[in-house]
């Protein structure tokens, strides 16, 4: 089904990241001498912005057990647990996905999917604060090997692999306990609230967090 693939979600609402760039601008006199073009001043280095300390350290994803509207229906999704998310005081991410369980998707007719995830993501993200609202901006970086692939009732792969993709997320955090939802959902396996606990081992969740 193509819509595990690609599914726009109307539920949920965008952040813009803009991008700023400059140019020099040479200027030469007139009447027949030039004079030479003032050199650009140097931009300062881009410094990553510090990250909420609340995210940093090692967190492992808990199984799933919830519905979450995505591809304008109810997806209902389980298991999943097991992929291994560290986060370093800069915002630097690694994504260990070495023992992640595939993700069970149900949608409303009764259909049948699995996602499962492969390689290592790597990243970084910044993280932004509006009153009590918490969000934060994924962001891959060129060694990112992290692919997900997914795959119907009969096990046939619906499209090639999804290399990841920047991303924006709210979340909730508290000591040994992380949630986030991603705030433009792309793909149906994307559209549940992710919860994650402390350290580098598996539990398992029942809880199921609504998005605010």
């Amino acid at each position: 089904m193509t819509h595990l693939i690609d599914a726009p979600s109307a539920r949920v609402w965008g952040l813009k990241i803009a991008l700023v760039t400059s140019a020099a601008l040479a200027v030469t006199a007139c009447g027949g001498s030039s004079t030479p073009s003032p050199s650009p001043t140097p931009l300062p280095s881009a410094t990553l912005a510090a990250v909420d300390p609340c995210l940093v350290g090692t967190w492992t994803v808990v199984a799933q057990n919830q519905s979450s509207p995505a591809n304008d229906e109810n997806i209902t999704y389980s298991r999943g647990a097991g992929e291994v998310f560290t986060v370093d005081a800069h915002g630097g991410v690694t994504i260990d996905t070495h023992a992640a369980q595939p993700v069970a998707l149900e949608d409303s007719s009764g259909q049948k999917f699995t996602a499962t995830v492969a390689g290592t993501g790597r990243g970084t993200l910044t993280t932004t604060t509006n009153g009590t609202r918490r969000s934060f901006d994924f962001v891959p970086s060129a060694d990112d090997t992290r692919t997900t692939h997914s795959f119907d009732s009969t096990g046939t792969e619906l499209g090639p692999a999804r290399p990841d993709t920047p991303f924006s997320a709210v979340y909730t955090c508290a000591p040994g306990r992380l949630t986030f939802y991603k705030t433009v959902v792309g793909y149906m396996v994307d559209g549940p609230i992710v919860t994650l606990t402390a350290g580098s081992g598996n539990a398992s969740s029942t809880a199921s967090p609504t998005p605010s």
